[in-house]
């Protein structure tokens, strides 16, 4: 019996995302112009057997994407070494290690703030616990706002940095990210200005 946790099937399930990989890498392909027979062709498994897998390409990258997800919240989670700041380099690091794949990706999706809506998915109670907490200024929500700030941030550096080829380091990154969160930020500067 072909049950989906049998090595079989995950042998063919890593054949199936590995020649999807190859068709955006090598092809340069963006995933609307990837074809079911393409990646069949490139497994060596007929159509049904991908349908018994995946409903179709789209399916497929976002299974990936959530894969990657858990990938990243694992190498975020697997030390507990810099706190905070090691957690933001390692999820750089991360990125920068499947960085092919992301600046692909998301030249298709066109939007990061979907990486960070994944990347988010498996600290959700975490993040409303957070979000929830009252910040002691008079606004219920504030702590929310401060969240989705932050997370509209950090999407928007992931996407130029992506844009950018990766041409910073990861612990550079990082230390952008913190200068904006202290005097010498720009929005520090603007308000200076008026």
């Amino acid at each position: 019996m072909n049950t989906k946790n049998n090595k079989r099937s995950r042998n063919t399930d890593e054949a199936i995302i590995r020649a999807a990989f190859e068709s955006m890498l090598m092809g340069g392909k963006q995933i609307s112009k990837i074809t079911v027979r393409e990646i069949c062709e490139r497994a060596g498994v007929n159509r049904s057997t991908f349908y018994a897998h995946y409903l179709d390409v789209y399916d497929l990258f976002e299974r990936v994407e959530l894969h990657m997800a858990e990938m990243c919240r694992q190498r975020m989670l697997g030390s507990p070494d810099g706190g905070f700041r090691g957690m933001l380099e390692r999820v750089f690091g991360f990125i920068l290690e499947y960085k092919e794949f992301y600046q692909i990706y998301f030249s298709e999706i066109n939007k990061v703030t979907h990486l960070m809506q994944t990347m988010n998915a498996p600290f959700r109670a975490a993040i409303d616990n957070i979000s929830s907490q009252n910040m002691g200024f008079g606004v219920e929500v504030e702590s929310s706002y401060h969240f989705r700030f932050f997370t509209a941030g950090m999407s928007a550096t992931i996407a130029y940095w992506l844009e950018r080829n990766c041409k910073e380091t990861p612990a550079e990154l990082v230390d952008m990210v913190v200068r904006q969160y202290n005097g010498s930020s720009l929005v520090c500067r603007w308000m200076e200005w008026q």
